[in-house]
């Protein structure tokens, strides 16, 4: 893997699908080998089902769920360490 993008996330389903998007787009112009880490910060509003609906269909994209808000340094932190 030569890129990990970690992004964490809190109630941003609308915001998930541009996301992708935007970083796959920017990654196919590069030929770097690349991993989208969603860390989703305890979303109550349908972003979990977004973020797993599209790992389901690209293995690039990877998930990590907080049951609660534990807040932005603590999801980056979480995506960093995997």
């Amino acid at each position: 893997m030569d890129v990990s993008i970690v992004v964490p996330v809190y109630n941003e389903v609308d915001n998930i699908a541009p996301l992708y998007d935007a970083v796959t787009s920017v990654m196919a112009t590069m030929s770097r080998t690349y991993e989208l880490l969603i860390v989703d910060d305890g979303s109550t509003d349908g972003t979990v089902q977004a973020i797993t609906a599209l790992a389901a269909t690209d293995p690039r994209v990877r998930v990590v769920r907080f049951r609660r808000n534990f807040g932005q340094t603590a999801a980056m932190h979480a995506g960093l360490q995997l």
